[in-house]
């Protein structure tokens, strides 16, 4: 009866370990993946911010033209 215990305790404890080890192994997936997704997402923040960063250097650019045009024409 005692052998039969320790075996199937330690049939349990061979499952748990090997069940770590798994979790193991996708916890640095995840983790791997987690980088990943970080990278991309500091990549695209960055094409945002320059984008936004264009746009108004193209706003400002368009409103002095307009300034210079309404002040020829204000010459006139």
């Amino acid at each position: 009866m005692n052998n039969e215990l320790l075996h199937h305790l330690e049939q349990r404890i061979n499952q748990a370990v090997d069940e770590i080890s798994v979790l193991r192994q996708k916890i640095a997936q995840l983790e791997s993946e987690n980088t990943q997704l970080n990278d991309e997402n500091s990549e695209l923040e960055q094409k945002i911010y320059n984008h936004q960063e264009q746009q108004n250097n193209w706003e400002t650019s368009l409103n002095k033209m307009l300034t210079n045009l309404n002040q020829l024409d204000d010459a006139e």
